[in-house]
């Protein structure tokens, strides 16, 4: 199955020299650089945290200072207001924000800019094995978790629910309170960001220790809407990755990365924030989430909006093609 599609299509990934002086130069003050990223209980706050530092360690310019928000959703509104410099993000989402469509209607962002994309993973959906959902379609009217508050994942789930027109009770909550209604029987099911297609979500797992849950999915048939409304990606996740799931179930997913503005983040800090990313080596295999990375440079190559001109020079000094659609109106090199 396809694993990811965007308006440009998945292709393959996302110093300065100084000038002499007779006398020593002063020292360049470091802008101060907010970074909208996620919950403190996600395992990827830790990991933007851990970026952040690599980032601030190797950069002249820039001090990188992490924000937590409820997710992804609340971190694109923060960048889209100018309430922080760069953020996480659904990277299905920054076309509208770029072009003033959909939820951004009237308020378009051109100077967005893509610095990476760390992630295409899965939206999982757990319910009760002693329920009667069976299929999406069971989902009508029962009590459902769309993803944790303030995430992509709650806010795509609703959207993409409305497109198919399947109405649940939805239950608004972050992701520690779902699981606290779901073991107290308030809520049916949830929806859950996992890390990997292949690799069972660690909430999910905490929960089948004392609960018997069963894994929904979506058919082939409404895997294709879910392509056709650009909202989502379609993913297969095999047999066996949980407990009680013989058989394979198909998932909605998304690509998360982190995007500036052109105007707030300077080329040579998305060039440094880009060798923090794409240059860390092992360091990187360490805070990643699963501790197994994905080719960082094949998903960026990915991108739904144009790179930032910073990371554009770091990709082509280390000799990637980068796609000309990619490249935006202000790169110079």
């Amino acid at each position: 199955m396809k694993q990811l599609a965007t308006k440009f299509g998945l292709r393959a990934l996302l110093a300065s020299s100084a000038l002499a002086l007779t006398t020593a130069a002063p020292a360049v003050a470091q802008q101060q650089i907010g970074f909208a990223t996620t919950s403190s209980s996600s395992g990827w706050y830790s990991f933007y945290a851990s970026l952040a530092t690599i980032a601030n360690r190797g950069s002249e310019v820039m001090n990188v200072s992490v924000i937590e928000t409820g997710g992804a959703a609340d971190s694109q509104a923060m960048v889209h207001a100018g309430q922080a410099e760069m953020g996480i993000a659904n990277f299905l989402a920054l076309p509208a924000m770029m072009e003033g469509t959909g939820e951004f209607d009237g308020r378009p962002n051109e100077g967005l800019r893509a610095i990476a994309i760390l992630s295409a993973t899965p939206n999982v959906l757990a319910v009760r094995a002693d329920s009667d959902i069976e299929t999406i379609e069971d989902l009508a009217g029962k009590r459902i978790n769309p993803g944790g508050l303030g995430t992509a994942t709650e806010s795509v789930t609703l959207a993409l629910f409305e497109e198919m027109g399947i109405e649940p009770d939805w239950q608004l909550a972050g992701m520690s309170d779902a699981a606290d209604f779901f073991r107290d029987r308030r809520i049916d099911g949830f929806f859950k960001t996992s890390g990997a297609v292949d690799q069972p979500d660690s909430l999910i797992e905490e929960l089948q220790a004392t609960i018997d849950i069963r894994m929904v999915g979506f058919t082939p048939e409404q895997a294709q809407t879910i392509e056709d409304t650009g909202l989502a990606l379609p993913f297969e996740v095999p047999a066996g990755v949980y407990a009680n799931q013989p058989e394979p179930v198909i998932a909605k997913g998304l690509a998360y990365g982190y995007f500036a503005t052109a105007d707030s983040v300077t080329e040579q800090m998305a060039y440094d924030l880009a060798q923090a990313t794409f240059g860390a080596g092992d360091e990187m295999a360490s805070i990643y989430p699963g501790g197994n990375p994905p080719d960082f440079v094949e998903l960026t190559l990915s991108s739904t909006i144009p790179l930032h001109a910073g990371v554009v020079r770091w990709l082509q000094e280390n000799d990637v093609d980068v796609p000309e659609d990619l490249i935006p109106d202000d790169f110079e090199g």
